[in-house]
């Protein structure tokens, strides 16, 4: 089940099947324009990056350009809200890479498994299920 609010190239991607679908089990949440993202490769370099999708397991990050990553890489994957002065880095693992017109899309599954309530993300979440429940009622 996908959840899109508006349509990201990560959502479009998963309905393509150019990813293994089991990586694909949880439900997808768009994130607000104002959050912003990097992830931290490897090699110690600092990327900023696009969240287009995320859920308890993991997230789907678009780099505008090219990107020097791989498979099975180990990153950390920083989100921040100025706006509430909140952040949050998460280690995950490179699940696979897309590369689409100019964008390098990435899959990431988080590494410390899925996501226990108590985050800041929680209030992105509960954000996008009221939303949902409101299209559906």
């Amino acid at each position: 089940m996908t959840l899109s609010m508006g349509g990201s190239a990560c959502m479009a991607e998963q309905q393509t099947g150019d990813e293994p679908q089991e990586l694909r089990t949880s439900l997808r949440h768009a994130l607000p324009r104002g959050v912003s993202a990097s992830i931290r490769l490897s090699t110690g370099r600092t990327v900023y990056v696009t969240v287009g999708d995320v859920s308890r397991t993991g997230a789907c990050v678009v780099r505008r350009g090219s990107l020097e990553v791989t498979t099975d890489e180990e990153v950390l994957l920083d989100i921040s809200d100025y706006e509430k002065h909140q952040s949050l880095s998460l280690p995950a693992r490179v699940q696979w890479v897309n590369t689409r017109s100019y964008n390098t899309l990435v899959g990431l599954a988080f590494s410390d498994g899925p996501l226990l309530p108590g985050t800041m993300l929680d209030q992105y979440f509960d954000q996008t299920l009221q939303m949902r429940g409101g299209f559906e009622g």
